[in-house]
């Protein structure tokens, strides 16, 4: 039996005008690296030293940098079981100021079969409303909580996404730790969603403490809703110091802004107007 022919790896030289082909070495190491297509050469580290402000002087301020790390952990939970939707929104809105400030390329959303159940999956029409497109969404659904980390830690490495977004109950300081490790290394910013009231000891560059405020009546339909409102808590800061502000954020410019005070809001109803609400809201309630 003749003696089987080595395997030569692909050369990757210089092309007739000497130059080198850099699109056939991004395409052999995808290959080596078994890295799907469609995150070929979908850098984001150009970046990476840039600060992610959120516009308010009184949070910014308090940040090292005057703006959150783009290649750190940061981590976000409600102030109350309660508040826990208020959080994941304050999520989502930092990731529409990343998405306004040219950070574009998919974004990896890590949820646990607990994580589902407790506040549902992401609906498709509801990220467009948000300024961010579906199609750069990739879902991965980990069958044990324990997994969530893994899988965030991968992507961050990866340097292959504009950002990390996931939901975990808790995680360990060690686990916290790698994640952090993984952001700076593959210079992509990744928001945790904790549902331990910040609990244990993390890593994370920034954590912050969120609680829903009543939103604003909207100026032109006294019943459509307003924009939201959060009582925002910088509850640790590596290198800043701890801060608390009310805000209120634009859906449609991806903006914060100091709350004002609601004084212009009446504190009862209208005379007459009880007798005619009450039928009304029941009328909701059970469908007629």
């Amino acid at each position: 039996m003749s003696a089987s022919r080595p395997i030569s790896p692909m050369r990757v030289g210089p092309s007739c005008n000497g130059t080198v082909d850099l699109a056939a070495l991004r395409r052999r190491i995808a290959a080596l690296e078994r890295r799907p297509a469609a995150l070929e050469g979908a850098t984001v580290g150009s970046r990476a030293g840039q600060p992610w402000p959120l516009g308010i002087d009184a949070l910014d301020g308090a940040l090292p940098e005057g703006g959150l790390a783009a290649d750190g952990l940061h981590e976000a939970a409600g102030a109350s079981a309660a508040d826990g939707p208020a959080a994941a929104a304050f999520l989502a809105a930092l990731l529409v100021r990343l998405a306004h400030a040219d950070r574009q390329g998919a974004v990896l959303v890590c949820q646990s079969r607990n994580g589902a159940a407790r506040f549902g999956r992401l609906h498709g029409p509801g990220w467009r409303d948000l300024g961010l497109e579906p199609a750069d969404l990739l879902i991965l659904r980990a069958r044990r909580e324990k997994d969530v980390p893994w899988a965030m830690e991968e992507g961050l490495r990866s340097r292959a996404l504009a950002v990390v977004l996931a939901e975990a109950e808790s995680i360990e300081f060690t686990a916290s730790r790698r994640l952090a490790l993984a952001a700076a290394e593959g210079a992509t910013p990744a928001l945790l969603l904790r549902h331990d009231g910040l609990g244990p000891a993390s890593a994370a560059l920034t954590r912050w403490r969120v609680a829903a405020l009543p939103g604003r009546a909207d100026p032109f339909d006294e019943g459509a809703p307003g924009l939201p409102r959060w009582r925002l808590a910088l509850v640790r800061a590596r290198g800043g110091r701890p801060a608390t502000c009310e805000v209120e954020w634009n859906r449609e410019t991806g903006d914060f802004r100091v709350a004002a005070a609601l004084a212009d809001r009446p504190a009862a109803p209208r005379a007459g107007a009880g007798a005619v609400e009450a039928p009304r809201r029941a009328r909701a309630v059970i469908g007629g």
